[in-house]
């Protein structure tokens, strides 16, 4: 089995762990956390990401960044950005740069899980753990 391995990025670091600890709850799969976008460059040059979960507004190095970053260097990773910015705008800009999907904040699990489930299950790795109990 090809753990599909994930990479959440969020500054707020209750944001990253609720996420970190749930997808490492249900599913088979390796989960990489950053706080910042330069932990996340880090990440990104050692490992090749299937999913990342990115935060558009951070300080210093943005979401939007990242995803060009990650799709510079991984061209088939996908990205499901988050942001508090309800924004067409923004959301374009995401979608353009190469994102899958744009999620407004503040959405829980119940709307993040079947977003991560429909591109694992699209790219063959999407693998529950057998306790899980999935929303």
């Amino acid at each position: 089995m090809d753990k599909p391995k994930i990479l959440i990025v969020d500054d707020d670091s209750d944001v990253v762990e609720t996420i970190g600890k749930y997808l490492e709850r249900n599913l088979e799969c390796s989960v990489y956390r950053a706080e910042d976008g330069r932990k996340a460059f880090e990440h990104i040059e050692k490992e090749v990401f299937d999913l990342a979960i990115l935060d558009v507004k951070m300080p210093g190095i943005s979401g939007i960044d990242v995803l060009k970053r990650l799709k510079a260097a991984h061209p088939k990773a996908h990205a499901l950005m988050i942001s508090a910015w309800d924004s067409q705008q923004v959301a374009l800009t995401a979608i353009k740069e190469g994102a899958t999907d744009y999620i407004v904040k503040p959405s829980g699990m119940e709307v993040i899980f079947p977003k991560v489930k429909a591109i694992l299950e699209k790219l063959g790795k999407f693998f529950p753990k057998i306790s899980a109990k999935n929303p």
